[in-house]
């Protein structure tokens, strides 16, 4: 049962794995893409650390797992894009997958919506990773493959720019 695996990383490691992070994978997934590629891209997820089971770095098998996750986001989203000019359609037709859930969030959420839209896509995912994903920096720079150091940089930085946006965008202004 454990033949070629090392460390005890057997059925019962990745039985516990799935067990502790398939609901979050599942929520951040659903978060920016549609049901059926989030579905999809969690089985993918959680393929691919069963296969590099003895890659997964101890103490950080989370943030390796949104790693993974958010990299196959990332190719799904370009054999979309791909899809989409080679149909010939309008890009600005789509909305993003996780604009939808803002009839259910709060007005100032709702105020909130706009500005972060109109961040560049780095920007936008490290909030995210932050604020709905409640993610270290630690964890955070191990699943974009930078230092936590670089991790609070880019946070301050998007959300100055987001503080920028959202006064440009509405006249909100954080105090």
């Amino acid at each position: 049962m454990g033949v070629g695996t090392t460390d005890g990383r057997d059925k019962d490691w990745f039985t516990d794995l799935y067990h502790d992070n398939y609901r979050t994978l599942l929520a951040y997934a659903r978060r920016r893409v549609d049901e059926q590629t989030a579905d999809e891209v969690v089985a993918d997820t959680l393929l691919v650390a069963w296969r590099r089971r003895d890659e997964v770095p101890e103490g950080f098998e989370r943030a390796w797992l949104f790693g993974v996750a958010r990299n196959t986001i990332l190719t799904a989203a370009r054999s979309a894009r791909r899809l989409t000019r080679l149909r010939d359609k309008m890009r600005s037709t789509i909305l993003p997958p996780w604009a939808a859930c803002a009839s259910e969030i709060s007005d100032r959420a709702s105020a909130l919506l706009p500005a972060l839209q109109s961040l560049r896509e780095t920007d936008r995912e490290i909030l995210m990773l932050v604020a709905w994903e409640e993610m270290s920096h630690a964890e955070i720079g191990e699943a974009m493959g930078i230092s936590p150091n670089a991790v609070a940089i880019r946070v301050h930085r998007a959300r100055k720019r987001l503080a920028d946006r959202m006064t440009m965008l509405s006249g909100f202004s954080e105090a």
